[in-house]
């Protein structure tokens, strides 16, 4: 396996999770109890362990059942790897999608930039979906990168690219577009210290019912991604976005990846069951990666799927156990080969779990 660029997961959040796992909180944060609804002084609605006058509760509780139980739904994998869907004209789509199935990949996305790139002819998107059929895979997604609450004009700009690509991703049959809450920055990843703002949510929430408006009558849900620098970087953030929003639209691409600080670096077992458990019926596909806490500052590295903190068996079983059957993308991996490796790891667990994973794998 490639040694992986040391990445930071949680860039200026860790610190803000060390402090909430501190007890250093807002007053009314503070005074909730820790097994309730919202962070607590055990981290994130986690129960205290021991020690919690003195000690930071980041230490799993021994005793912690986890439900391992299959479900009946089937997972189908996508990935990072290459050669990727694009907006490229001149595209070989029966050997592109050859390749995925060949692969044991059953499902893809593609990236919003370079989707919209081009209107394609009829004749085209056609061929796309005959291939598509053809080799059993399922395109459901396009990704949009953007800032819906970069300072103007650059939110106006990137809302617009939304509603297009919502529109782009109907013409292909997809389920879903993904998007973020965005920065007050004009650079999505960079963590404004409002970010966290009433200010910053109602951008977000306006942007998009402005979204949800200009598209009305669509059926494409719109995910949201939680990342670390944005406000929706917990799960309580994604069932209150949906409820402001007041559309059933709004929905969960789910990257627990993405809500972790050190707090639950080591509870994740907790962590997946209590996300799962609040936001189950809003989850429309989900990211796979894996991490390690290696360091001395409280910044985690991406590991290989399986090998790190993530409760893989009960990620798995959890998924397994959707109303609907679900999209797991791996990425942030670096070459073809880790992403098999990827791959074979989350077939293997899989497989131990009796969880079903679409397709197979040479």
């Amino acid at each position: 396996m490639t040694d992986f660029n040391r990445r930071n997961l949680f860039a200026a959040g860790a610190l803000a999770g060390a402090a909430a796992g501190a007890g250093l909180v807002p007053a009314a944060a503070a005074a909730a109890t820790t097994t309730g609804p919202g962070p607590g002084r055990g981290g994130p609605g986690l129960a205290d362990v021991w020690g919690q006058d003195f000690l930071y509760q980041w230490s799993p509780p021994a005793d912690y059942k986890r439900n391992l139980t299959a479900g009946p739904r089937t997972i189908r994998l996508s990935s990072q790897s290459t050669p990727r869907l694009t907006g490229a004209e001149g595209t070989d789509y029966a050997a592109l999608f050859k390749s995925m199935r060949d692969g044991g990949w059953s499902a893809c996305e593609a990236a919003s930039n370079a989707w919209l790139e081009r209107k394609r002819p009829d004749s085209e998107v056609r061929e796309i979906k005959t291939q598509l059929q053809a080799n059993d895979i399922h395109f459901y997604g396009i990704h949009c990168a953007g800032n819906i609450i970069a300072p103007d004009p650059g939110a106006d700009r990137w809302q617009r690219h939304i509603i297009t690509t919502i529109h782009a991703a109907e013409e292909m049959g997809c389920e879903l577009i993904l998007t973020h809450a965005g920065s007050m920055w004009p650079n999505r990843n960079w963590a404004h210290p409002q970010n966290w703002s009433r200010e910053a949510w109602m951008r977000t929430v306006s942007a998009l019912k402005r979204i949800c408006k200009d598209t009305a009558g669509s059926k494409v849900s719109i995910a949201i991604e939680a990342v670390n620098t944005e406000s929706i970087n917990n799960p309580w953030a994604h069932k209150r976005l949906r409820e402001d929003v007041g559309d059933e639209r709004i929905s969960v691409g789910l990257d627990i990846t993405n809500m972790v600080f050190p707090n639950v670096a080591f509870r994740m077992s907790e962590m997946l069951d209590l996300t799962f458990d609040l936001l189950e019926d809003q989850i429309v596909y989900v990211h796979a990666k894996d991490f390690a806490w290696n360091d001395m500052l409280p910044g985690m590295n991406w590991a290989m799927n399986g090998t790190g903190n993530m409760d893989y068996e009960l990620f798995l079983a959890r998924l397994s156990r959707l109303k609907r059957n679900p999209y797991m993308l791996v990425e942030f991996l670096s070459t073809n080969d880790e992403y098999q490796q990827a791959q074979r790891n989350i077939r293997s667990i899989a497989g131990k779990l009796g969880v079903k994973i679409h397709g197979t794998q040479p």
